[in-house]
């Protein structure tokens, strides 16, 4: 890991994932690119009819941002970690912006279903996966030093997992703990899903692993409420790049965990089999 991206849009909230994502690049030796997209459509209604007021509102707001994005880089700057900041007006809004760092991870800080509704609120998490194709961790309370030792993979019987599953944080223990969250409309039985395993273990040459199948009567409820329960560090969930919808867990329980899990949550994209 090289680069790790954190936009921010100036507030406090946004600044949360600041320190998690130096505390990341600590461990790995990467990077953190800070990134603030100035949105220039929105212009102060009294000004639309003079072009050289706009211009020079423009760049006003632009210094402000600016020095504001300094400030927040140089408080966190380390010896250890470089922490840069980046204005952007891309032309491709604020996923082109942050598609164009190629960012090996991005780290958003998010209230869930109540909270950032720029970032998270709906299907934008998911639009970051999609139009970024990074991985995004999302965090909804302080961190200093992210813990790592217990990471739970909340998993379907994709078999795209088979060719791409990896661990994208590999710190701490190596043993590997999955979920499977069967549902009262599941048809499958844990027989099958046990033998489903085995097979992406065997691809992916998995030896120190466990599988915990639990019945629940939602998956997003049953994921979080496991993880809390065993004390898990991390959540990590793998999506869909193919449509417009989570495809995991009949559509919106990724959503739904990146919404309600009060532990962080690491969504992965999967790409399409050749």
């Amino acid at each position: 890991m090289k680069t790790i991206l954190v936009p921010t849009d100036l507030s406090p909230l946004s600044a949360l994932a600041l320190p998690i994502a130096i505390s990341l690049a600590n461990q790995y030796g990467a990077e953190v690119r800070v990134l603030h997209y100035l949105a220039t459509g929105l212009i102060a209604p009294e000004l639309s009819g003079a072009p050289i007021a706009i211009g020079r509102y423009l760049d006003e707001q632009a210094a402000e941002a600016r020095q504001a994005l300094d400030q927040l880089c140089s408080h966190y700057q380390t010896a250890e970690v470089p922490v840069t900041p980046v204005l952007s007006r891309h032309e491709a809004g604020l996923y082109g912006a942050m598609a164009s760092e190629n960012a090996d991870l991005i780290v958003v800080a998010s209230h869930g279903s109540e909270g950032w509704a720029e970032w998270l609120v709906g299907s934008n998490a998911e639009h970051i996966v999609q139009a970024v194709h990074s991985p995004v961790l999302v965090v909804k309370q302080a961190h200093p030093e992210l813990s790592l030792k217990k990471i739970l993979f909340a998993i379907d019987a994709d078999d795209r997992l088979k060719t791409q599953f990896t661990n994208p944080l590999p710190v701490g223990n190596s043993h590997l703990e999955f979920l499977f969250v069967t549902t009262p409309n599941d048809p499958r039985a844990p027989e099958g899903i046990r033998d489903w395993m085995s097979e992406l273990a065997e691809a992916r040459q998995l030896t120190d692993y466990h599988l915990s199948i639990i019945p629940h009567h939602t998956a997003h409820e049953g994921i979080i409420q496991f993880a809390e329960q065993h004390q898990f560090d991390l959540i990590v969930l793998f999506t869909n790049q193919r449509t417009g919808f989570w495809h995991f867990f009949n559509g919106s329980v990724a959503e739904d965990v990146v919404n309600h899990a009060q532990l962080p949550v690491l969504v992965v994209p999967l790409r399409e089999d050749e």
